[in-house]
């Protein structure tokens, strides 16, 4: 009896495990809001930039509201 392979990622945690079927694309990846690198949807932190993806997708969506007020603000202005 042979011991199932562990694939471990960078972190040196185990790899996600999606059952494998012809045919099927792989899982879709995320990018990390502070470095843009992909990442399993299932992170909680960047292997990249050592982010918490919870905090910078909060930091994130703080700054596309801002611009969206700014957008207003000059659609206003400039008709």
């Amino acid at each position: 009896m042979t011991k199932a392979r562990v694939h471990l990622g960078p972190d040196g945690l185990p790899a996600p495990k999606f059952p494998r079927v012809k045919g099927r694309l792989p899982p879709a990846l995320e990018r990390c809001p502070g470095c843009g690198h992909h990442l399993f949807a299932s992170a909680k932190k960047c292997v990249h930039c050592s982010g918490n993806l919870l905090e910078l997708k909060k930091q994130q969506l703080v700054a596309y509201r801002a611009a969206q007020r700014a957008a207003k603000t000059l659609k206003k202005l400039f008709g």
